[in-house]
């Protein structure tokens, strides 16, 4: 499973795309599987993949912060643009600060 991810920390838009290393780590930090992600994909779960993607694709051309919380205070927008499996539904979120 692949998500494509968009996201924007104050420098503008970024897109990723989701690596079986992004998903293990998600796997293992909430002790879930991807399976699980038709019925239960949030905003931290969203938030935690972008993250830990961005970190290793670095050809967006950001600043990622090294702990997860600093990158969820910096979160302006946060959506995901494309599912290859087709069960996880886009959803956007902006901040209106």
């Amino acid at each position: 499973m692949k998500l494509t991810i968009r996201f924007n920390i104050g420098y503008g838009p970024a897109t990723i795309t989701t690596t079986l290393s992004t998903l293990v780590a998600w796997e293992r930090k909430f002790k879930m599987k991807t399976g699980d992600l038709a019925e239960n994909f949030g905003m931290e779960d969203m938030a935690f993949m972008a993250w830990h993607a961005a970190k290793i694709q670095t050809e967006h051309g950001q600043s990622i912060p090294v702990e997860f919380d600093s990158f969820v205070n910096k979160l302006v927008d946060i959506e995901i643009v494309n599912s290859d499996s087709g069960k996880v539904t886009p959803v956007e979120v902006s901040d209106t600060h």
